[in-house]
């Protein structure tokens, strides 16, 4: 320890080995100040996490608000705007998720027969459900931006946040729908189940986006040609994604098929 008085190392005691002069208040000094920054660390680390919480406290409150206002009167969906684009997102993530845990169950439920043989489909979790939610909650996304192109394209006063929150709140309807027939799988009334999940598919990838841009005049091209021209480039992009997920079958099968020779 270094002597405030003559400079001077000196052995750890209470007075300095050279000049006598007392270290030990200079020691408590030195500790009091550590945990004096000890505890303004440890207040600050606190107010942190309750802002968190708080933060996530109100998003949780603001989406549930937003999900019973919207199933109560989906029309109101027109008025989400950017202090809704959280909700829109949470809602993005639900749908993805319920579609990624249907894709799951469906496809490590099926087999198939053959000359005798029986095969299970011997697919991840990775592949079954971790990379199909990734991919339907991009999907959104990309919805959601094309609209937001073709929002501009007629000239349109949104901005982007403002058609993900818009997005959002018009799928509420269609993520009922689908869960409605997911339980119509369940209760063995596939024919109904099949026409509403299509209703639901139909409503997240071409219904949604039209409501959105019709909500305001246009100004610039015809929202005809540009409706058209939007519906092409998301089935081509939901192509995309339906082929991903078909190879992945298809892929399993074939493996399951050799494995069993």
């Amino acid at each position: 320890m270094k002597c405030p008085n003559c400079g001077l190392e000196s052995e750890e005691g209470k007075y300095c080995t050279n000049c006598g002069e007392e270290l030990a208040a200079f020691g408590n000094e030195d500790s009091t100040d550590d945990q004096t920054s000890e505890k303004q660390t440890s207040d600050e680390n606190k107010q942190q996490s309750n802002e968190t919480a708080v933060k996530i406290k109100t998003t949780v409150a603001n989406f549930g608000h937003f999900l019973l206002a919207l199933i109560r009167n989906p029309s109101e969906a027109r008025k989400a705007n950017k202090s809704d684009f959280s909700s829109g997102i949470i809602m993005f993530i639900l749908y993805a998720l319920l579609l990624a845990l249907s894709y799951h169950f469906i496809i490590n439920s099926l087999s198939f027969g053959s000359m005798g043989f029986s095969f299970m489909i011997d697919i991840s979790f990775l592949d079954s459900f971790i990379i199909p939610f990734l991919l339907m909650f991009v999907l959104y996304f990309v919805i959601a931006g094309l609209t937001f192109l073709c929002s501009k394209l007629t000239v349109q006063a949104v901005k982007f946040p403002d058609v993900v929150a818009k997005y959002g709140a018009y799928l509420v309807p269609f993520f009922i729908l689908y869960a409605a027939g997911i339980v119509c799988i369940l209760v063995g009334l596939p024919g109904i189940s099949l026409l509403v999940i299509s209703l639901s598919i139909l409503g997240m990838l071409i219904i949604a986006p039209t409501f959105i841009l019709l909500e305001q005049p246009s100004d610039g091209f015809d929202r005809i040609y540009i409706l058209l021209g939007l519906y092409i480039i998301i089935f081509l992009v939901y192509g995309f994604f339906i082929r991903f997920f078909l190879d992945t079958i298809m892929g399993r099968l074939m493996n399951s098929i050799m494995g069993g020779f």
